[in-house]
């Protein structure tokens, strides 16, 4: 019963507030179970959880543990910039973030407004600072938020870094005490336009040159979901020649609460139906919709009166293809990306003689390659869940650069007379065809983690034999006994003859076991019925 004994030292803690108070007394006993039978887990994904009172919840008492662990990992005379997104409790979140750096003799640059992942990976460098703090729960919906770290390159934290972070909020003596400045202490220092402005600056360097009348000629609707991205988005396309630019007001107002959508995430279709209609309404081209922390986007495309949204994966073939055409010196450079990403994406690098460098999943593993790179071998890092950056003004994945360069590729195949679609059957055609899907089963709570290591466990110990029937499994790959050169991690992959392959590994943010398909066969109904027949097995055993 020890997350009985916790509960009872918070609601005893004259720490909280009488409403706070309140609030654990109204508890139910699954309630305080589930808010106190563990601490908020702190990773290389900093922290991330649904908000409310409780060791294992989001609230402005684990941001400040959080905050102290990392103000004893970087010591007196660090400097760290701290941002944050649109979701309820953000700003609340980085004050006391700020509050607790300053107390501990940190130098803090906090930002004046809500802004972008990526800002916040460019600040980190462009500052000279040793750490930098978002809070935010990037397309989680709106119950969630969370603390995420970065390091003095600008990229995500590695995990000694976390391992240390998390060693210290362990060994607070008393966690509800940890000790505050005011917001006007001398250690709190507010950025914004200045910073702002250079960062739109490096943005605009991603420009691949296109013909200025093809950005004018060009219909776009762009979606910001209630968060971050908006004003930053805006800006970077009105620089760059994008005259026909409808944003979709119903869901520009910044709101924790997302009303108009179910999950803010641009991969859900559903997050585009708004702007669909503004779409067909208005005769658009395409569709482009960011997340509430601007690091993810999504594309949709017209054509022939409906909408289709393209994929991560399609969308990074598509960039691939379109910057190495854009760039005489590509061949040589290098693309990042990683394992559980399509083959599809090397094909097309390769073809162009661009390199591919495979990491695990997270922008963190691309950043600390990117790191690793000599100045100008840099061609493009991007991963499935709709993450690029074709710059190198950041370490993390970048919705604002990205929305750049996707839609001058859109403005310049509507110059050849062809939609994204059709540059994508082009590629089709020349490199066969691929089905990759990602395919997510959702597990909340302490009964969740148990079943995900449950099924994680069952598809390890009968390898080849769950798609006994369905497809040929030429290798099977247990990165958790560290293979390919790579650390261990609990991610398993099913390699099938013919080049398919299906991934599986549990999140490390959300409450959820993810299945990563590529599937490919030189004609899209072989790829379609192969897909099907594998993705009846994993059902079957789910």
């Amino acid at each position: 019963m020890e997350f009985k004994r916790i509960y009872d030292e918070w609601a005893a803690s004259p720490a909280l507030t009488d409403e706070e108070k309140a609030e654990l007394a109204a508890m139910s006993e699954e309630d305080i179970y589930e808010s106190f039978y563990k601490y908020a887990e702190f990773g290389t994904a900093g922290m991330r959880g649904i908000m409310g009172l409780g060791t294992n919840r989001l609230n402005k008492y684990t941001i400040r543990m959080a905050s102290k662990g990392l103000a004893q990992l970087l010591g007196e005379g660090s400097k760290v910039a701290v941002a944050y997104d649109t979701r309820n409790n953000s700003v609340e979140f980085a004050q006391e973030t700020a509050k607790v750096l300053a107390a501990a003799g940190i130098k803090v640059y906090l930002f004046d407004r809500y802004s972008p992942v990526p800002l916040l990976s460019y600040a980190v460098r462009e500052l000279g600072c040793d750490g930098g703090v978002v809070i935010t729960a990037s397309h989680n919906t709106s119950e969630y938020n969370g603390f995420k770290v970065y390091d003095n390159t600008g990229c995500q934290m590695n995990e000694e870094m976390a391992g240390k972070i998390a060693a210290n909020i362990d060994a607070l003596t008393d966690g509800l005490a940890v000790a505050t400045a005011e917001l006007d202490s001398e250690n709190i220092e507010y950025v914004g336009d200045e910073l702002i402005d250079k960062f739109i600056q490096a943005v605009a360097a991603c420009d691949t040159g296109i013909d200025k009348a093809a950005a004018e000629d060009i219909k776009i609707v762009y979606t910001s979901l209630h968060g971050s991205g908006r004003d930053y988005v805006l800006n970077t396309l009105e620089r760059a020649g994008f005259v026909q630019v409808s944003l979709v007001e119903q869901q520009a107002e910044f709101d924790g609460d997302f009303p108009t959508v179910a999950k803010p995430n641009p991969e859900d279709k559903a997050a585009f139906a708004i702007a669909e209609e503004i779409a067909l309404l208005n005769g658009a081209d395409v569709i482009i919709g960011t997340d509430p922390d601007c690091d993810r986007i999504g594309i949709g495309v017209v054509k022939d009166g409906s909408v289709e949204c393209l994929t991560g994966n399609q969308t990074g073939v598509l960039l691939i293809d379109f910057l190495a055409r854009m760039d005489e010196n590509a061949a040589g450079k290098k693309l990042i990306t990683t394992i559980v990403t399509s083959d599809m994406g090397k094909a097309a690098a390769e073809s162009y003689g661009v390199d591919v460098i495979k990491t695990f999943t997270g922008f963190k593993n691309i950043g600390a390659v990117m790191n690793e790179l000599k100045p100008g071998q840099y061609f493009m890092g991007y991963e499935e869940s709709y993450g690029y950056l074709p710059g190198e003004h950041a370490r993390d994945k970048d919705g604002v650069s990205a929305a750049l360069v996707i839609c001058q590729m859109a403005a310049y195949w509507k110059s050849q007379g062809k939609t994204l679609v059709e540059a994508l059957d082009e590629l089709y055609n020349k490199h066969g065809y691929w089905i990759d899907r990602q395919q997510s089963f959702t597990f909340e709570g302490s009964a969740g983690v148990e079943k995900m290591a449950s099924i994680m466990e069952t598809f390890r110990s009968k390898g080849a034999e769950v798609f006994a029937g369905a497809g040929d499994v030429d290798e099977f790959l247990d990165y958790s006994k560290g293979i390919d050169g790579f650390p261990p991690a609990n991610v398993l992959k099913f390699m099938f003859a013919g080049g398919s392959w299906i991934a599986i590994r549990p999140s490390g943010t959300e409450p959820k076991i993810k299945f990563y398909y590529c599937i490919t066969a030189p004609k899209k109904q072989d790829a379609e019925d192969k897909f099907e027949s594998l993705k009846k097995c994993i059902e079957t055993l789910i």
